[in-house]
């Protein structure tokens, strides 16, 4: 964060990116960056956008409103027969008291595969 910080500051040759003065304030870094990227987007947003009640929608919001694309879900399990056997298996239930007792509940229900 403090790259970031004093890139902006050679960049831009101002004592400090924060609107308020940092030594009075205690504002971090991240903050003194955030008020400073706001303050250009609503001088870009009084330039730019006309005299009308509807100026949020005609422009595009600011880039930390838009969605942040990932990968798509339901693609976790990848099957792997040793691992689903020392998991659920039938010697690692009887290996341990909690085991036991799903084994023991799984009977009482009458189901007809116990363990993998």
């Amino acid at each position: 964060m403090n790259n970031i910080r004093s890139t902006c500051l050679r960049l831009f040759r101002t004592r400090t990116l924060c609107r308020t003065d940092c030594a009075a304030s205690s504002c971090g870094p991240l903050r003194c960056i955030s008020s400073w990227v706001f303050s250009l987007v609503d001088a870009e947003q009084r330039i730019l956008a006309p005299r009308s009640k509807a100026v949020g929608m005609l422009h595009s919001p600011p880039c930390h409103y838009e969605q942040v694309r990932t990968r798509k879900r339901g693609t976790e399990y990848q099957p792997n027969n040793i691992k689903r056997k020392r998991t659920h298996g039938w010697i690692k239930r009887l290996s341990t008291r909690g085991g036991i007792e799903v084994i023991l509940r799984r009977m009482l229900k009458g189901r007809k595969s116990l363990s993998h």
